[in-house]
């Protein structure tokens, strides 16, 4: 009777967000594509008359070329004040600030009554990189992803985080559950509820917030904590997962993962030896000495077309910013990557626009695979841009075997790499079944799932604390 009664209280709360989206220009699907403690978040499309009210949703939906949305449902009613008054407020804000980002999950429009708060967002259909790790290492039969699909994507990521910074947004949160994928493959950072603004340069923050996994040791030391350095330590943590597919540290106890960290890492031995120094210097216990973005940016791993290729662009590039730009990276292969501050890891524009590759293509591009892309609404001094394919072209080949030719990408990826050697590699996820090549003879750490009962993390659109179902390798 009870359970009747539930559902019949369900049934008309959903037809009233049913009503109360159509009253403002969305249709509500049944579909539900994410939950969380206060909120749900389901499937919607707006209607062509609120396209044409709505600039923000009508350029990205008529690029994409469908109407489908995701709208998040907050019960601010059953919802604690803090959340309402807290989380909720610094969710919309970093979204409002961090638009226009290829990298970054769009949000459209909010409205609200009494009892709902609507969110309606960018939808990005193909899960996180959790559920992407995972499927890939199953259909490989070899944990973690392979170095050129985890470069491409991590230089997406780095793009994104290094925009939010730019506008004063650090994300506090950064792992591979809030980490979404497109239907072309783009990376969409999401999940902005421990988001904070940091109008002063260098102000150090004192909230405990994040996934532990991932947290910067100095916030599991209850220690004042810079926002930009604890993200750059996150970061270090998902390139970790990616490429080995486990995580680095793996404990509960704040204290005994304090003891895991001060331990070395453990790689597998096919990892390059570019991409495990590129891990080690962002996993560094003392956050002054962690690389920042501009180092990042510039590191060698991220590079693989070759440094002489890369010397020709900058060569080609004028002004002064690409002058200096050169003058550290020469810097850095003279003396090698020595810690910076967090003022030394600032992104400089030119770095900004080298990292984040060609914008996203247009539709009527895209099925072609054209090598040309219109560039987005974006502010000023936050993208990241490698030089043009023809470009590259143009300046000579690298030291390898034979000239840099543009690959042919697949008809679901907007964007062509410029470099031969990166080619997207995307598998559609779906089940999880376990593999079971990832035995105790694979780095140390912990693995990316284990047979643990149902976990508590984040939900992907919210920062209340759920209870749902392991996955089978990654979670925190």
């Amino acid at each position: 009777m009870k359970s009747s009664t539930k559902r019949d209280s369900n049934r008309r709360a959903f037809m009233d967000q049913v009503r109360e989206c159509r009253d403002n220009g969305y249709l509500l699907s049944s579909k539900k594509i994410g939950s969380g403690a206060f909120s749900k978040v389901y499937l919607g499309y707006a209607t062509h008359e609120r396209m044409r009210q709505n600039y923000k949703l009508s350029s990205d939906l008529r690029a994409k070329r469908h109407t489908m949305v995701a709208i998040k449902i907050i019960s601010t009613a059953e919802a604690p004040l803090e959340y309402s008054r807290k989380f909720l407020p610094r969710e919309i804000y970093s979204l409002n600030a961090t638009y226009k980002h290829l990298n970054v999950i769009q949000l459209y429009e909010t409205y609200r009554n009494s009892q709902r708060s609507y969110l309606v967002l960018e939808l990005a259909s193909r899960g996180d990189l959790l559920e992407h790790i995972n499927a890939t290492s199953d259909r490989r039969c070899c944990p973690g992803l392979e170095e050129e699909e985890a470069r491409r994507l991590f230089r997406q990521l780095v793009s994104a985080v290094a925009h939010c910074h730019n506008v004063g947004i650090v994300h506090r949160d950064l792992k591979c559950e809030n980490i979404l994928l497109d239907d072309r493959g783009f990376v969409k950072l999401t999940d902005f509820g421990f988001a904070n603004r940091t109008a002063v340069k260098n102000s150090l923050l004192s909230t405990f917030c994040g996934s532990v996994a991932y947290t910067a040791p100095e916030i599991l030391m209850s220690k004042k904590y810079n926002g930009e350095q604890a993200d750059l330590w996150s970061l270090g943590v998902i390139l970790y997962a990616m490429v080995t597919g486990k995580l680095p540290f793996k404990e509960r106890q704040p204290h005994k993962m304090l003891h895991l960290m001060r331990q070395s890492l453990a790689f597998w031995p096919s990892l390059s030896q570019e991409c495990q120094d590129l891990i080690q210097g962002l996993l560094q216990l003392r956050p002054r000495a962690r690389l920042g973005l501009q180092q990042v940016a510039s590191h060698c791993w991220m590079l693989p077309a070759s440094h002489a290729l890369f010397h020709n662009v900058l060569n080609a590039m004028p002004g002064t910013e690409e002058k200096a730009l050169k003058s550290n990276l020469a810097s850095e292969e003279l003396e090698g990557s020595e810690p910076q501050d967090h003022e030394a890891g600032a992104l400089t524009p030119a770095t900004i626009r080298m990292l984040e590759g060609p914008s996203e293509a247009s539709p009527e591009q895209a099925p072609t695979c054209e090598l040309s892309a219109p560039a987005l609404i974006r502010p000023p001094s936050s993208l990241f841009q490698l030089p043009s394919p023809q470009l590259a072209q143009t300046l000579g080949p690298g030291p390898g075997p034979g000239p840099v030719s543009p690959p042919t990408c697949p008809p679901s990826i907007g964007r062509p790499s410029i470099l031969a050697s990166l080619k997207p590699n995307f598998h559609k996820t779906g089940n999880l079944p376990s593999w079971g090549g990832m035995g105790s003879r694979g780095p140390s750490g912990g693995s990316l799932a284990g047979p643990s009962a149902s976990q508590q993390i984040l939900s992907l659109y919210s920062m209340s604390v759920i209870r749902k179902a392991p996955l089978h390798r990654l979670v925190n």
